[in-house]
């Protein structure tokens, strides 16, 4: 298998790691790609964002009431 962040990986596809990755591995190593786009155009001022590990994507709300989201312009 493969070791990824301290834990031990079979051959083969894994759909999602505990990181949010979806990799590929193989005797060669480990090849993986992210499930998640972070947010980089977004009102800073007044909206954070805060990574959502169930959903494996960001989350963009307003600083004084998480509770509403903000628009986020782009992601990458």
């Amino acid at each position: 298998g493969c070791m990824m962040n301290g834990k031990l990986y079979p051959f083969g596809n894994i759909e999602r790691t505990e990181d949010c990755y979806r990799c590929n591995c193989n005797e060669g190593g480990m090849e993986c790609c992210s499930l998640f786009h972070t947010p980089v155009a977004y009102d800073n001022k007044r909206c954070k964002a805060v990574f959502n590990k169930k959903r494996c994507d960001y989350d963009v709300v307003q600083k004084d009431d998480p509770s509403k989201e903000c628009f986020v312009y782009a992601r990458v």
